[in-house]
C-alpha cells in the first residue's frame, strides 16, 4: 500500500476528503516537503530577515494561490517551523512578524495587527501579512480614518475613494517597489497576477519523484493497477504530457481564466489515481482498468468513454470540458479513425487501443464525425474517436518539436505556440516584423472588408454597428504601417516565477496596446477567412480599445463638415478601394 496515493486524493474535491487541499493541513503532512515548490517572493522575504534589509510585506490573491506557502517556505528557510509543527494564527520574533491570515483576527484586533505589520522594519524586524483584499481595504480605511482624528482632520467620502484607489491601483499592476501611503512604506503584492503557469511542470515533477512510488515497485497489484500505469507513462513521456498540460493551463491564464496552483494540483492528482485507493485495487478487479483510468482519460475527466462522477467538480476539468478539445478534428483523424494506425503511441498505449478496437467496435469508413453524430448506433464510435484523441494529445509520439507544435496550434489556435515562443524568450526582430505586419492586415481586413493588397496606410472607417461593410464608407483618420510596431517588453516584475517573461505589445506613437493570445487568434481568423461573432467580452473590450487608441492618435480633428473642411471617404470599385477627398469651400463641393 502508498499512503501517497491517499494523499494525492485528498489534494481535490471530488471525493469525501479533500484536507490535503488546505495549506495548513498540508504543512502538518510529512509529504508537504517533498512536492512543495518554493517561490521567488519567499526567497526574497527570507533574504530581507536573514540580511536586516527589513521591509513589510503585505500578500493578497485568490484562494488556492499559495499565499501561506510562501510564509511557510520563509519559516522553514529561516529554520522556524519544524516539521508536523503547523501554523499560528500570528507570531512575533526578534526580527521577523507574521500574521497568517487576518481574517482569522478578531475584527477589533485587527487594525492592531496591520499597524504592527506596517512599523515592523522600524523596529527591527520583517514583516509578513496575508489578508483578503476587501479585509484589507477596510483595516487600511479605519487606520487613517483613527490617525487623522487624532490630528483633528475630517476623512471624508473623496478621502476614502483616493486610498482605496491607490491600494486598488497596486493590486492591479502589481509593481514589486515599495508603496508609500499616509507614512507607511510597505510592499504590497497581489500573488493572483504573478504568472503561475511554470508551476505545473515543477508540480508534476515532483508528484512523480521516484521516492513516493517506491511502495508500489512491490505491490502484488502492480500489472493491473492503473494509478502505477499512470505514473509509470507519464514519466516516460513526462516532456511530452508536461507541454500539453502546461499549455493548457497558458491558454487558461492567457483567455483570463486563471487557475490557481491548489486547482492545478487537484486536476494533476486526480488525473493519476481517479481518487482510487490501493485497498480499492487490491480488493476489487476493475474492468479494462488501464483505460477506464488512464491518465489522458481522466485528465479531461472521463472515466473510459463516459464522463467521470463529479469530475467537474475540480475547475480544470471543467474548463477543458467546456473548450471540448477531445472533439476538435485533426490532421491525423483519417490515420486513427479510417486506417485505425495508431504507431504514433508508445507501445502500452497502441496495444490497449488496438485490443478495443479489435473487440468492440466495427471499422467504420466514416471521417466525417457530423454523420456519425447523426446516426444512434454510431454514438459508442463517436465516444471512442474522442477518447482517441485524448490519448493522442497527451501521449502521441511526435518526431520533432514542430510536430508537438503543429498538435498544440490545432487545438489551441494557429498562433499559440508563436505567442508562447514571444513571452517566453527573446524573438528575432523578423518574428516581430511579420506579427507586425499580420496585425496590420488583419486590421485592414476588419476595416474595410477586404485585404490590403500592399497598401501602407491602414484607413481607420466609420462603420455599421453589424460590421456589414458598405460601398462607400467615411474614413475617419489613417495609420501607416511603420507607425506601428510590435515589441517585447521584458518583465522587470521580481517576483515573477518565471527565469524570463515578456509582455507583447503594438507601440504606436510611444503608446504600448497589450497583445492578448485571444486578440493575436481573432487577427490570425481574420487573415485565414473565419467569420468571428466576438462573444468573447474581453476580446471585444480589447479591440474596441485599440480602435480608440488609433482614433486618438490619427483620427482627423474635423467634427463635421464646416466651411473648408475636408471629408475622406472609402469607396469600393471593380477595381479596388480607392479613398476620394471632398472639401466644401462656399457653395462649391470639390473632389480630389
Amino acid at each position: 500500500m502508498n499512503d501517497f496515493v491517499n494523499y494525492l486524493n485528498s489534494t481535490n474535491n471530488v471525493g469525501g476528503d479533500s484536507t490535503g487541499s488546505l495549506a495548513e493541513k498540508q504543512v502538518k503532512s510529512r509529504y508537504y516537503d517533498f512536492i512543495k515548490v518554493d517561490r521567488k517572493l519567499g526567497r526574497y522575504i527570507t533574504d530581507c530577515v536573514q540580511n536586516g534589509h527589513h521591509q513589510a510585506y503585505i500578500l493578497t490573491g485568490h484562494a488556492g494561490d499559495g499565499k501561506t506557502s510562501v510564509l511557510v517556505q520563509t519559516l522553514k528557510e529561516q529554520g522556524r517551523l519544524p516539521a508536523g509543527e503547523g501554523l499560528s494564527i500570528e507570531k512575533e520574533f526578534d526580527d521577523f512578524y507574521y500574521v497568517k491570515d487576518m481574517s482569522e483576527i478578531p475584527e477589533e484586533k485587527q487594525t492592531a495587527a496591520l499597524e504592527r505589520a506596517m512599523r515592523a522594519p522600524s523596529n527591527g524586524k520583517t514583516s509578513l501579512l496575508i489578508s483578503n483584499t476587501g479585509p484589507l481595504l477596510k483595516v487600511f480605511e479605519k487606520i487613517i480614518q483613527n490617525n487623522w482624528a487624532l490630528e483633528g482632520r475630517p476623512f471624508s467620502k473623496e478621502d476614502r475613494i483616493r486610498v482605496q484607489s491607490k491600494l486598488l491601483a497596486q493590486l492591479d499592476t502589481n509593481k514589486d517597489g515599495e508603496l508609500e501611503l499616509e507614512g507607511f512604506r510597505f510592499v504590497l503584492v497581489n500573488i493572483a497576477r504573478v504568472d503561475n503557469v511554470p508551476f505545473a511542470t515543477r508540480i508534476m515533477e515532483k508528484i512523480l519523484a521516484q521516492e513516493l512510488w517506491q511502495p508500489c515497485s512491490d505491490c502484488s497489484c502492480a500489472e493491473r493497477c492503473p494509478i502505477k500505469n499512470n505514473r509509470d507513462l507519464v514519466q516516460k513521456q513526462f516532456d511530452r504530457v508536461s507541454r500539453f498540460v502546461e499549455s493548457f493551463y497558458r491558454y487558461l491564464y492567457e483567455s483570463d481564466k486563471r487557475m490557481t496552483i491548489r486547482q492545478m494540483v487537484g486536476q494533476i492528482s486526480y488525473a493519476l489515481t481517479g481518487n482510487l485507493t490501493c485497498q480499492c485495487i487490491a480488493d476489487h478487479h476493475l474492468r479494462e482498468p488501464l483505460f477506464m483510468y488512464h491518465f489522458a482519460n481522466l485528465f479531461f475527466g472521463f472515466q473510459g468513454l463516459k464522463k467521470a462522477r463529479d469530475a467537474v467538480q475540480i475547475q480544470g476539468i471543467q474548463q477543458i470540458q467546456d473548450l471540448a478539445l477531445d472533439r476538435i478534428a485533426l490532421d491525423v483523424d483519417y490515420r486513427l479513425f479510417v486506417s485505425h494506425d495508431y504507431a504514433c503511441f508508445p507501445s502500452a498505449v497502441q496495444a490497449e487501443l488496438t485490443n478495443l478496437t479489435q473487440r468492440d467496435r466495427k471499422h467504420y469508413q466514416i471521417t466525417d464525425e457530423a454523420s456519425l453524430a447523426g446516426e444512434g448506433h454510431h454514438q459508442s464510435e463517436l465516444l471512442f474517436r474522442r477518447a482517441v484523441r485524448r490519448f493522442y494529445l497527451l501521449f502521441s509520439l511526435a518526431e520533432s518539436a514542430a510536430d508537438t507544435e503543429g498538435i498544440l496550434n490545432q487545438i489551441f489556435g494557429p498562433s499559440y505556440t508563436d505567442y508562447q515562443k514571444l513571452i517566453s524568450a527573446k524573438q528575432p526582430k523578423m518574428m516581430l516584423t511579420k506579427l507586425r505586419n499580420d496585425v496590420f492586415d488583419a486590421l485592414y481586413i476588419k476595416n474595410t472588408g477586404a485585404l490590403p493588397h500592399k497598401k501602407s496606410e491602414l484607413p481607420l472607417t466609420l462603420r455599421r454597428k453589424d460590421d456589414v461593410f458598405q460601398s462607400v464608407m467615411i474614413v475617419l483618420g489613417q495609420v501607416g504601417k511603420t507607425a506601428m510596431n510590435v515589441l517585447q517588453v521584458k518583465s522587470q516584475n521580481r517576483f515573477e516565477d518565471a527565469d524570463e517573461k515578456y509582455r507583447l505589445v503594438l507601440r504606436v506613437k510611444e503608446r504600448d496596446f497589450p497583445l492578448s493570445l485571444p486578440m493575436i487568434t481573432y487577427f490570425n481568423n481574420l487573415l485565414n477567412g473565419a467569420i468571428s461573432s466576438n462573444n468573447n467580452p474581453a476580446l471585444t473590450h480589447g479591440i474596441a480599445q485599440l480602435d480608440a487608441l488609433l482614433l486618438e492618435q490619427f483620427g482627423s480633428k474635423a467634427a463635421d463638415l464646416d466651411e473648408g473642411c475636408e471629408l475622406a471617404l472609402l469607396i469600393n470599385t471593380t477595381r479596388g478601394q480607392d479613398i476620394t477627398y471632398f472639401s466644401i469651400e462656399g457653395n462649391r463641393l470639390t473632389i480630389q
